[in-house]
């Protein structure tokens, strides 16, 4: 991580550019990121994804995961703390940026000890689970194949 003087500019990219750091709402988080980032919004970053994981948590404690309840409670608090979870919306980009950021921050926090690590992971499951869930069938089918995940397609049977 660098650490520079005065004043900071934000990134500008076009759009093109900009759609193609996060072509989707989904993300396997297999690159971290490279942008510098002031101290004030890595700690900002890493408190909204803290409460966004611990509302997973939450409301998997008190609501079964497929109901209609949790998904309208967690797409609320995802809304709330402004990160990515729904295609298609106008201007994505940082609510993407926020959450792939925040993702390898609290990567970083979570790998002291074995527990925190399962913590961690349970609650990305979860969140994953959930943002998948929610994908038009087009939108899955554009993810697995920009992830290069090997599969075949299964017809459905009645």
């Amino acid at each position: 991580m660098q650490f520079s003087g005065g004043k900071r500019r934000k990134l500008k990219l076009a759009g093109d550019q900009r759609n193609a750091c996060y072509p989707h709402s989904l993300q396997f988080y297999l690159q971290p990121p490279s942008e510098n980032i002031s101290l004030t919004e890595f700690e900002t970053l890493a408190i909204d994804r803290l409460k966004l994981l611990k509302a997973v948590e939450n409301l998997g404690v008190s609501y079964l995961k497929t109901t209609d309840q949790y998904r309208t409670k967690l797409e609320a608090e995802i809304r709330k703390l402004k990160f990515s979870f729904r295609e298609n919306l106008e201007d994505e980009y940082e609510p993407r940026r926020r959450d792939h950021i925040s993702h390898f921050i609290l990567r970083l926090a979570y790998c002291q000890s074995e527990e925190l690590r399962r913590w961690f992971i349970q609650q990305e499951m979860d969140l994953l689970r959930f943002r998948f869930s929610i994908l038009p069938k087009d939108k899955i089918q554009s993810f697995l194949k920009d992830s290069h995940l090997q599969f075949e397609a299964v017809s459905t049977f009645l």
